[in-house]
């Protein structure tokens, strides 16, 4: 075998062997993991936290995602999919709860997977109105 030969087929097997290692990093974890010792307080007369006014408006915030799913139901879970670690959203029109990385979706009621690659339903968190003030705990 000539050298320009050896050389050729050398490189055409070690590009070969690094596709794959490229590959499996496609899909490497942000940070799935939900945050914990949640604890804190919105005033929703602020600005920054009137969309949860409205009925379906909601709001990313400290690492979870706030639905306001009645006039008084909020369900509140970890806002990092459970697959790869994306920010989730919420979309009113299906009030399914989406990983825009790779459309995994979770009920906005249970926080159970519905569809696609998310391994685990999202944690779950528990939130208390009173008056103009929502309290969000683990």
């Amino acid at each position: 075998m000539e050298r320009k030969d050896f050389l050729k087929k050398a490189l055409t097997l070690g590009g070969l062997a690094i596709i794959p290692a490229g590959l499996m990093t496609g899909c490497s974890k942000q940070n799935s993991s939900a945050p914990v010792n949640v604890d804190f307080t919105l005033d929703l007369t602020q600005p920054t936290n009137a969309v949860l006014n409205s009925v379906n408006g909601y709001l990313v915030i400290n690492g979870v995602i706030i639905i306001r799913s009645s006039t008084s139901t909020f369900n509140v879970y970890s806002a990092a999919c459970t697959h790869a670690g994306c920010t989730v959203y919420y979309d009113p029109a299906t009030t399914n709860i989406i990983c825009p990385c790779h459309t995994g979706t979770f009920s906005s009621v249970t926080g159970g997977v519905l569809t696609g690659l998310p391994p685990t339903p999202l944690t779950r968190y528990t939130a208390t109105l009173a008056g103009a003030n929502l309290t969000v705990k683990s």
